[in-house]
């Protein structure tokens, strides 16, 4: 009776854990535009941050040693750095644009080791509009397996510009061989044409609250996406409603279910 009894416990915890399924295979990512840093100190975002204990961070509008008139708090300060010592994480930067004496661009905060990273520029066909880029990065998993994680920034003002970059990225993942994660600010709604020809390959791994903007949220402009789809499962997602930014930061918690 006894052995039966612990043949019976040992099966019903051999059930759950095939529900719950490895801790490994959870990964957190959130996206967020910082505004560059108008609206909240670094130490306050980084302890966001740190809170809600991420894997990976997606973040935009980043500045690295820039002197902004109407946000002097922030002057000659290196965002990504010190919202790495903030979140207890490693930060990588993708300087897009040189601007006021500095930097500004792109950058992802991450808990994993990390292979290479490489910062790409997006197609630019409209001139007057501002460069934008694509920060990715190859990471070691705890289980020794490597994905994919990238940061980017669609134009906001050109919808030409936003379908080129769309479709770029579409055409660099294309034969990528990791699971890849993709996160930032597309600068367009679900309905937009960009991004429905995106989800049709992606995952969308957030829900449908607004993202944008803080004072009045109307509108989803940032996004946790996921290729290929059959290899991840999107558990839980949820906008923050804090005003660190223009921006809410999104966060997602998804599982990996292809190994290498």
């Amino acid at each position: 009776m006894r052995l039966r009894h612990f043949c019976l416990v040992c099966l019903s915890l051999l059930c759950l854990m095939a529900v719950a399924g490895d801790p490994n295979d959870t990964i957190r990512v959130m996206s967020l535009n910082l505004h560059a840093g108008h609206d909240a100190s670094l130490t306050q975002i980084g302890l966001l941050i740190k809170q809600y204990q991420p894997d990976f961070v997606a973040l935009q509008e980043v500045d690295q040693f820039t002197h902004r008139a109407n946000s002097r708090h922030q002057n000659n300060r290196d965002f990504i750095t010190e919202l790495a010592y903030f979140s207890g994480m490693q930060g990588l930067f993708g300087p897009t644009i040189e601007f006021s004496g500095g930097h500004y661009g792109i950058g992802l905060l991450t808990r994993h080791q990390f292979v290479d990273v490489r910062n790409i520029k997006l197609p630019h066909p409209v001139p007057s509009m501002e460069q934008r880029g694509l920060l990715e990065g190859r990471f070691i998993l705890p289980d020794g397996d490597t994905i994919m994680v990238a940061c980017t920034h669609f134009e906001a003002f050109d919808a030409v510009s936003r379908q080129a970059q769309g479709q770029f990225v579409e055409e660099h993942y294309a034969h990528v061989r990791y699971p890849v994660i993709l996160a930032g600010d597309f600068n367009a709604s679900p309905t937009d044409a960009v991004i429905q020809r995106l989800t049709g390959l992606w995952l969308d791994c957030t829900g449908d609250a607004p993202t944008f903007s803080a004072k009045q949220p109307s509108e989803k402009i940032d996004y946790i996406l996921a290729r290929p789809k059959q290899c991840w499962q999107a558990v839980e997602s949820q906008v923050i409603p804090v005003a660190v930014s223009d921006h809410f930061p999104v966060i997602a918690t998804i599982v990996r279910r292809c190994h290498k």
